[in-house]
């Protein structure tokens, strides 16, 4: 591997992007099962709940910060993001990014 790379890897590793999303159990990490419930793991036509398999980590952190800081309002997201620190809330985001659209 060239000299580049190996750092970006470890960054990658430490920093709880894709390298660790890869490793997390098939289900997802720690968590995730509070997602799936409501966001669908497969493509449901007539559901008003996005699914966020397949987006990008950084757009669903972001939006789960939004949620615990009250920033947007909601009925359940709030209480469900309140729940996740920065570090799991990340995890929980690397793993639905890699996850199949």
């Amino acid at each position: 591997m060239g000299r580049l790379l190996l750092p970006a890897l470890a960054l990658a590793f430490l920093s709880g992007g894709p390298a660790q999303a890869a490793d997390a159990p098939p289900n997802g990490p720690p968590g995730a099962s509070s997602c799936t419930g409501c966001h669908a793991p497969m493509k449901v036509t007539d559901s008003v709940i996005p699914r966020i398999a397949g987006r990008k980590s950084a757009d669903i952190v972001t939006a789960m910060r939004e949620y615990r800081s009250d920033a947007w309002p909601s009925s359940v997201m709030g209480r469900i993001a309140k729940g996740f620190d920065d570090q799991q809330t990340e995890a929980i985001a690397a793993w639905f990014a890699v996850q199949p659209e």
